[in-house]
């Protein structure tokens, strides 16, 4: 299970809006926060993707202001340079150009030299081909990642990958599929 370590970047990281549907999904946001050693970033167009909470009968306002209040989601909003940024991102042409929220997540990241947590193919091969400094997780491996910081067994993150999938239908970036994979026969290796 050599998978099964952390891999957190350093410093600060900037979600997209799958990663938190993804985080309220596996009923375990607060717990996963608390591994990471600063607040998560997220930017405002970011909160306004985010219309329903995964699970029904529960409210996704409530839950992501429980989530800023206890510290570990820092709301912010671009600013000049990175609006102008954003605008280019939305108005590329139409097989090239990300959708408002992703575009939003991958400026603030670029411009502020932080990691991003995201799980799109789409927006993960930009990063690849034009912001090489800026480092990409997934919400698969976030949650690999703060198993192994609360010191949890393989067991309890299947328990989270199965209920992310299933409240959320958390995707999973192609190049991680494998990864998945081996999360999943985590019973059959035990």
């Amino acid at each position: 299970m050599s998978w099964f370590r952390d891999h957190m970047p350093n410093g600060q990281l900037v979600l997209d809006a799958s990663v938190l549907i993804n985080l309220l999904g596996c009923c375990a946001a607060a717990e996963v926060f608390s591994t990471l050693d600063l607040p998560c970033i997220v930017e405002e167009k970011v909160f306004g993707e985010i219309s329903r909470h995964p699970i029904p009968g529960l409210c996704h306002t409530e839950e992501l202001q429980a989530l800023q209040n206890a510290g570990f989601i820092e709301r912010v909003r671009m600013g000049e340079e990175e609006y102008s940024s954003f605008l280019s991102l939305i108005q590329a042409p139409l097989g090239q150009r990300l959708d408002a929220g992703e575009s939003a997540t991958l400026v603030v990241a670029q411009q502020r030299g932080l990691s991003v947590v995201i799980d799109e193919n789409k927006a993960r091969s930009y990063i690849r081909s034009n912001m090489p400094r800026v480092a990409a997780v997934s919400t698969l491996k976030l949650l690999i990642s703060a198993t192994v910081r609360l010191g949890k067994d393989a067991v309890y993150l299947q328990e989270l990958v199965a209920a992310a999938r299933k409240n959320s239908r958390m995707g999973v970036p192609k190049d991680e599929k494998q990864l998945l994979v081996d999360v999943l026969a985590i019973e059959r290796l035990q």
